[in-house]
């Protein structure tokens, strides 16, 4: 999720004092491709307070305590992706109710207690959650491993998180711009009044759609290349330097002019 710091696991102060002094003028959205409402990803919920969230990739969209939209993959879909992976030797994953389900249990456990949560995990082989409602899948492997899935799947996408040690795999009917496009018709607003921060792969179709796209300094290239502004990483005020850039936070302006 962009707004942690991945060094810390935490969001940074400058980030939440920046949202406090955005509200209420504008509504503060979560754009993911995690499961939110997995332990792992409370955190986001309960210190951010967002006003609505799109959560994997667009699959599920909530806003004003309900649900507005939701996605499942289709069964045939989910078992060959699974089979494929399991043939190739990839992980192949997805996590429901809070429990884990993989082709490969031990690249799993390290990948989710490096870059997601230090506690033990429940693991299931992947092939327990079909007939079951799924709405994500996660490669967690090399971008070699992601273009051939592509290859394989056309239907589905593969964009590289951040740190480029895995990926999301995402149908092309989705992405993270659909889902608030989805959301900004419910709030009938459109993607002029949006600013949008980045780092990832499934970041770039809404780094573009947005009128302002900020990608972070610890972005990968391609979101880089495709923003309209390059702050510093997350963990160096990136949120906070980006927003005095645009004069987005008078409030803190006001009291540098009083200092």
């Amino acid at each position: 999720m962009t707004l942690l710091d991945h060094a810390t696991g935490e969001v940074p102060d400058s980030t939440l004092r920046a949202i406090d002094l955005l509200r209420p003028q504008w509504k503060i959205v979560i754009a993911t491709g995690r499961d939110m409402a997995q332990p792992e990803s409370t955190y986001g919920l309960t210190t951010v307070h967002p006003d609505a969230v799109v959560e994997m990739n667009g699959a599920r969209i909530r806003a004003e305590g309900k649900i507005l939209y939701r996605y499942y993959l289709p069964q045939a879909l989910l078992q060959t992706v699974i089979l494929f992976g399991r043939q190739q030797k990839m992980c192949i994953s997805c996590v429901k109710d809070g429990i884990y389900y993989t082709t490969d249990s031990s690249l799993l456990e390290s990948f989710v207690h490096t870059c997601v949560r230090k506690e033990k995990i429940q693991v299931r082989p992947a092939e327990q959650v079909f007939g079951q409602p799924v709405s994500a899948l996660t490669l967690v492997g090399s971008e070699p491993e992601a273009r051939l899935l592509e290859q394989r799947f056309p239907q589905v996408r593969v964009p590289l998180f951040g740190k480029k040690r895995g990926a999301d795999i995402i149908p092309r009917t989705l992405s993270k711009a659909e889902g608030v496009r989805r959301l900004l018709d419910y709030y009938d607003s459109d993607f002029s009044s949006v600013m949008f921060f980045g780092d990832s792969g499934n970041d770039l179709e809404l780094i573009k759609a947005a009128s302002i796209g900020v990608a972070m300094g610890n972005a990968i290239e391609p979101v880089k290349r495709s923003a309209d502004y390059v702050t510093s990483a997350v963990g160096d005020n990136g949120i906070w330097n980006a927003l005095r850039h645009f004069h987005l936070l008078p409030a803190a302006e006001k009291q540098d002019e009083k200092a």
